[in-house]
């Protein structure tokens, strides 16, 4: 091939380049300019969105304050987050750290024999019923998990005896063990313990508790900084006064926790004028702790105290649920979920208001036009053309239409559009000079 040959090619190579890259840019520039003069659409879905709110929230609870005053060694009979009645001792005062060391393991090797006596009797009908044991090392385990994953490693550890004993019996049904072969373990465990009772001291003393409630091994200063009869009476000022509270009062030197003498506790917040529209004739909702609790926790709106000068209310809420997380908050954020809505969610902006001419019949029957100014409604897009349809919405929440689409016979009757909004419609949130019918690519 001669050298004009490839000179002649080199340059049809380079024309063709150049006009496609003219080509490109040009398509590019027209769909641009088609993207930004023509409409947007999003998909309607289906969904459930929660109407919620965030605010500082401070806990008050009926609590006494346990002082001891004791001299020795403390050794808690109970773990923080129990239930104990009137008059049950909660903890147990020894003379040394060894003696109450020795006790606390001799309440351990009480437990595992008796644990083991139990499943020393071939007629135990957990024994003797594999289903039963199967379940029971499930039910076991979703304990455990629960009370990790809710950081309540005491209860977690108290729960471990169940998951054993339970996993020892499906031994024996698998007959890798017999019930004869815990004759010497308990054998020997009887001996530890006769060796530990006797050289052990007795218990000093006692703490038992003054009244019913839930016992928690700590304090905070707050616990008798209101009366609870008088939470629902908290102003504004108030209110803010116990949120911005940072140095709580002195706590007693003896004092080894606290009774929660009821599980009904109250959280005031401070909420503002433009977020109390969220609680019009709401009086149920549900809080979240997340810095505390992994709980949802059921409340009910006991008092919402106005400030007009203030621009703000007071709302206390009563909650009836509680726990050992949930006992050691006091000044938290907290998560209101005033209600939840489902349905089709559509966008805000594609919210529109519009004059629709439809007809209708008179008492003769004969067809008459008229107009319905300023339907609710959205642009759709259906088969190249843009369809205005009328929408009844629950709720607009965050950005989002919640909007019905199982409509009631007063809402089908006051409709003047052939449909409402249905999943998946291609719903238009943006675009200009747009009309029913309006033909688009």
């Amino acid at each position: 091939m001669n050298q004009s040959k490839v000179r002649s090619m080199a340059a049809v190579a380079i024309a063709v380049l150049i006009l496609l890259y003219i080509g490109f840019n040009l398509v590019n520039r027209q769909a641009t300019e088609f993207t930004q003069n023509g409409i947007t659409t999003e998909t309607a879905i289906r969904g459930r969105i929660a109407d919620t709110l965030q605010a500082k929230g401070f806990a008050i609870r009926d609590e006494t304050v346990l002082d001891g005053q004791y001299g020795g060694v403390l050794s808690y009979r109970v773990a923080s987050g129990t239930r104990v009645s009137q008059g049950g001792v909660v903890a147990d005062v020894f003379p040394s750290e060894n003696d109450a060391a020795a006790q606390n393991m001799a309440d351990s090797l009480r437990r595992e024999i008796d644990n083991l006596k139990k499943l020393s009797k071939p007629s135990d009908l957990f024994v003797s019923n594999p289903s039963v044991i199967g379940t029971q090392i499930y039910n076991a385990l979703v304990d455990i998990s629960q009370e990790v994953r809710a950081h309540n490693f005491p209860e977690a550890a108290s729960l471990k005896d169940t998951l054993r004993n339970a996993l020892s019996r499906k031994q024996v049904i698998a007959g890798e063990e017999s019930a004869e072969d815990y004759a010497q373990r308990i054998e020997d465990l009887e001996d530890q313990l006769d060796t530990l009772e006797a050289r052990g001291a007795q218990a000093t003393g006692h703490i038992t508790a003054p009244q019913a409630g839930f016992f928690i091994d700590s304090v905070d200063g707050f616990e008798n900084v209101l009366d609870p009869n008088q939470a629902k009476n908290l102003t504004v000022t108030e209110a803010k006064a116990l949120l911005e509270e940072a140095k709580p009062a002195a706590v007693p030197s003896g004092a080894i926790g606290k009774i929660c003498s009821d599980f009904a506790w109250k959280l005031v917040c401070v909420i503002p004028d433009d977020e109390m529209v969220k609680f019009e004739n709401i009086t149920q909702v549900t809080l979240d702790i997340p810095f505390a609790s992994a709980e949802t926790i059921p409340a009910r709106i006991l008092a919402k105290n106005r400030d007009a000068n203030a621009g703000a209310t007071a709302v206390v809420f009563e909650c009836g649920y509680l726990d050992a997380d949930l006992a050691a908050v006091r000044n938290e954020t907290v998560h209101i979920t005033v209600d939840t809505y489902e349905g089709v969610l559509v966008n805000e902006k594609a919210l529109r208001f519009e004059d629709v001419e439809y007809t209708t019949t008179d008492e003769d029957g004969n067809p008459v036009t008229k107009v319905k100014e300023n339907v609710k409604g959205v642009y759709v897009q259906y088969a190249g053309r843009l369809r205005f349809v009328q929408v009844f919405t629950e709720k607009e929440v965050n950005g989002y239409a919640v909007c019905r689409t199982n409509l009631t016979d007063a809402e089908r009757e006051s409709m003047v559009t052939s449909q409402t909004v249905q999943l998946y419609d291609e719903v238009v949130v943006s675009g200009t000079d747009l009309y029913d019918g309006k033909v688009v690519q």
